[in-house]
């Protein structure tokens, strides 16, 4: 029997808080032109890499390509960061096309060992509010000190979107399941408030509310979501989420958020009414896609 072993993509993984709490930079501020000049020397050096990557040994192109992806990262987050709002996000989306296509490469020219299989991932940490980014700290209330708490930090549009764990509810009443459309069990789990931030150190965050659909199928929202629930959708502007709602006849629930400005909107609602195979048939309720 071949053995399966999940790897992560290079810089696929995303996430990781400095080893201090960080201030917020100014965009204009000498420290901000100072990591722009070094982004520019980045791109420079990644260029002489992709210039030569052709002639060079499957294993130094591999070499290669990850440190390209290495310095795409950096690069996008330095736009991110201290680009002047008039140019950020033709900057921050140019340098996602790049960690793309060097993922596309990568995954190309350098594939996994055989019985191996690559894989993208979220990295998960649990952190305390006092290792929080002080912009994040600031505004990240419901977790108490000392805790140790969920958090996600991962490439967004134009961003980084964040998740940071809540306490559960042990004891969720009536109102609050049907209120959220979600199980008592589904209440219990931590939950996250998510947060929309310029880079990754958590500058200018702004927390994020979610349309849903209330047990009755009626308009309500919610500024919280179970914490282990939340991805990004293949495109990077797209939060998604499962969970166990409180609707009766109904086993599992599918929602699709578009993020813009700050904002989320509903853009799709499954459910489905049976859960007991691997993966249950949802009807489609709402599809703006």
């Amino acid at each position: 029997m071949s053995r399966l072993i999940v790897i992560a993509v290079v810089c696929a993984a995303s996430g990781g808080w400095l080893a201090s709490p960080a201030a917020a930079i100014e965009v204009g501020s000498a420290a901000c032109k100072r990591e722009l000049q070094a982004a520019q020397q980045m791109m420079r050096e990644s260029i002489a890499l992709a210039r030569s990557g052709p002639d060079a040994s499957a294993a130094d192109r591999c070499k290669s390509i990850s440190r390209q992806m290495d310095y795409a990262e950096k690069i996008r987050e330095s736009f991110a960061r201290c680009k002047e709002p008039s140019e950020r996000a033709e900057s921050v989306r140019d340098g996602d096309d790049v960690i793309e296509a060097a993922i596309q490469a990568y995954n190309k020219w350098c594939p996994p060992r055989p019985g191996l299989v690559r894989v993208r991932m979220t990295m998960v940490e649990h952190v305390t509010r006092a290792q929080l980014p002080k912009p994040l700290a600031a505004v990240h209330r419901c977790a108490e000190d000392g805790v140790p708490m969920f958090s996600t930090n991962q490439r967004f549009d134009l961003g980084r979107l964040v998740v940071l764990g809540c306490p559960g509810n042990a004891n969720p009443t009536a109102g609050q399941m049907k209120a959220r459309n979600a199980s008592a069990d589904m209440l219990r789990k931590e939950q996250a408030y998510v947060y929309v931030t310029r880079d990754r150190d958590g500058d200018d965050p702004r927390r994020l509310t979610f349309p849903i659909l209330d047990a009755d199928g009626r308009a309500a929202t919610t500024d919280m979501l179970i914490a282990e629930r939340v991805f990004i959708g293949d495109k990077r502007d797209l939060i998604s989420m499962f969970w166990d709602p409180a609707k009766p006849g109904v086993c599992r629930v599918h929602a699709i958020w578009r993020v813009a400005d700050g904002k989320a909107a509903l853009v799709f609602w499954g459910e489905a009414a049976d859960c007991s195979g691997n993966t249950p048939e949802f009807k489609t309720v709402l599809d703006r896609r």
